[in-house]
């Protein structure tokens, strides 16, 4: 027998890097880092290369949303950065997509300003139905106190 045409997908070997980003509203320059944790662990902070660089939005009428190309991470575990003065990213692995998180205002002395907890609904931007793609969520509000 011949295996019919068109019934099988073909999807390409490609991991997505998932995007979370959470906006700090109140004095973030009191804020050294942002970390956000769920059941796989903490964040990481990538490196600081020099002053944070604005982002373009991905996601259509979501401000602020990153680009989906921030390096890939293992799975489960959270790589940080800051991107703008009062806004972090996090890049997750699909692999490792939490419901919750918990996220933490850190002064540099590791001080928590502030810390709350969000549950999250996760939405794919790419990709198809049949091989999945790269996926965000609405961005998490911080206040500073």
């Amino acid at each position: 027998m011949l295996p019919a045409a068109g019934c099988s997908v073909v999807c390409p070997a490609t991991g997505y890097a998932s995007i979370i980003t959470v906006n700090v509203q109140g004095d973030a320059t009191r804020v050294d880092e942002v970390q956000l944790c769920s059941e796989q662990g903490c964040s990481q902070r990538l490196p600081d290369y020099g002053p944070p660089v604005p982002i373009k939005s991905v996601t259509p009428g979501v401000p602020n949303t990153p680009s989906p190309f921030i390096p890939a991470t293992p799975p489960g575990a959270f790589l940080g950065t800051r991107t703008d003065t009062n806004v972090w990213a996090f890049s997750i692995s699909q692999a490792g997509l939490p419901e919750h998180v918990t996220v933490r205002a850190l002064a540099a002395d590791g001080s928590v300003l502030a810390e709350q907890h969000n549950d999250l609904v996760w939405t794919r931007v790419g990709g198809s139905e049949q091989c999945g793609g790269p996926v965000t969520t609405l961005p998490i509000t911080l206040r500073i106190p």
